[in-house]
């Protein structure tokens, strides 16, 4: 504290009764420390910020959001193979997409299964690289896990492009990674929580997938946004799931048996979309209507949300997945910068899926044209 040198050497002495009543209104301007803790408690996610933020993610995506420097000369006469890890609508829609950009700019182009293993996925690159591919595109593998074949395209001089399940430090020849922004959409079905119990709490139950470095992610996301929104809000249960319970009677089994064991849980996040089916099934098999799913992607269950399924789902129009990778192909072979793509997506739930048709989360504008645009391709 500071003092007036003016006032060194002298005391200055008040009477009793006035230095009384001076401390008094001293402790009474002061909060006590529990009464500080107490104000700083308040949820960092409020109400009005979960309702703003889900009602700007419903609204359809109408803006292309690719980069804006072309990636140089399209090469006529290329091939690219596109191969799916796994049998789940996400991985398969986008491995289509690759092949639809590849036709679309006059290369011949072939979607491949994995068969759903790492030995699989290896095989099949194996198999694109020897049969003379000129860039290899996969859908939803596990980096580390394909390191082998990764470097054996790079060898060959084929860009290898991978789409969904990011990592930090990929494998030496991984050209560019492509996904969408898990985090954010895992926070955003927290939020959806959030503005769907009006702040007032709720038991919430979790599926976990470590196995899928996205799905990790959105993971991620969706506990920070449980843990912003107040002690009302819990995750009571993670289970880890993996991809085997995608629509298997195993699966379903699973998620069964923790609608039972948990029976004050009304949400289950469950990663994503792919859970959808599994989600379905357990709820026929316990009759728990009142619970509500959530998940990342959006491929095909938007039919049975339209007729009451209580699902919500947040993710891009996966088919142009393929075309983000189309461009990173590019990049590679014109030997120019890759960029970090803005992968839009969209929220749906049962307010907003009656404006679409179709089975999956699509766009509202034809990015296909706006892609070609970009290449420089008529």
């Amino acid at each position: 504290m500071y003092v007036s040198r003016a006032h060194r050497g002298r005391r200055l002495l008040l009477p009793t009764a006035a230095a009384a009543a001076i401390a008094v209104m001293a402790a009474a301007a002061i909060p006590t420390a529990g009464a500080a803790r107490h104000a700083a408690a308040g949820p960092k996610l409020t109400l009005a910020k979960a309702k703003a933020d889900v009602a700007a993610a419903r609204k359809p995506m109408t803006k292309f959001t690719g980069p804006k420097t072309s990636p140089g000369k399209v090469p006529s006469g290329k091939s690219v193979v596109s191969i799916y890890s796994v049998p789940a609508p996400l991985p398969q829609r986008s491995a289509g997409g690759v092949v639809d950009a590849a036709k679309a700019i006059g290369w011949s182009g072939k979607v491949v299964y994995g068969n759903g293993t790492p030995p699989g996925w290896l095989a099949a690159i194996n198999t694109a690289v020897t049969g003379g591919a000129n860039a290899v595109v996969m859908s939803a593998g596990v980096p580390a896990l394909m390191a082998p074949g990764i470097a054996k395209a790079k060898s060959a001089g084929a860009p290898f492009v991978d789409i969904f399940n990011g990592v930090k430090n990929p494998p030496p020849g991984l050209v560019a990674q492509v996904g969408p922004r898990e985090r954010t959409e895992g926070y955003r079905l927290a939020e959806w929580i959030v503005q769907n119990t009006g702040g007032k709490g709720a038991k919430i139950l979790a599926y976990d997938s470590p196995q899928f470095s996205d799905l990790e992610v959105a993971l991620a996301g969706f506990r920070q946004g449980i843990k912003d929104a107040g002690s009302k809000y819990q995750i009571i249960n993670t289970t880890q799931s993996p991809a085997t319970d995608i629509g298997t009677a195993s699966g379903a089994q699973r998620m069964a048996a923790l609608f039972r064991k948990y029976p004050q849980a009304k949400y289950i996040f469950c990663l994503s979309e792919s859970w959808a089916g599994t989600f379905a099934q357990a709820v026929q098999a316990t009759g728990r209507k009142d619970i509500t799913g959530l998940g990342t992607d959006g491929d095909f269950f938007l039919p049975q949300i339209r007729k009451g399924a209580n699902f919500v789902e947040i993710g891009p129009d996966t088919s142009e997945y393929g075309w983000f990778a189309m461009d990173a192909v590019l990049r590679a072979m014109n030997h120019k910068p890759q960029v970090k793509y803005n992968v839009p997506f969209r929220l749906m739930d049962k307010t907003n899926a009656g404006s679409t048709t179709g089975a999956a989360i699509a766009n509202s504008y034809d990015f296909k044209s706006a892609w070609l645009k970009l290449w420089g391709v008529k």
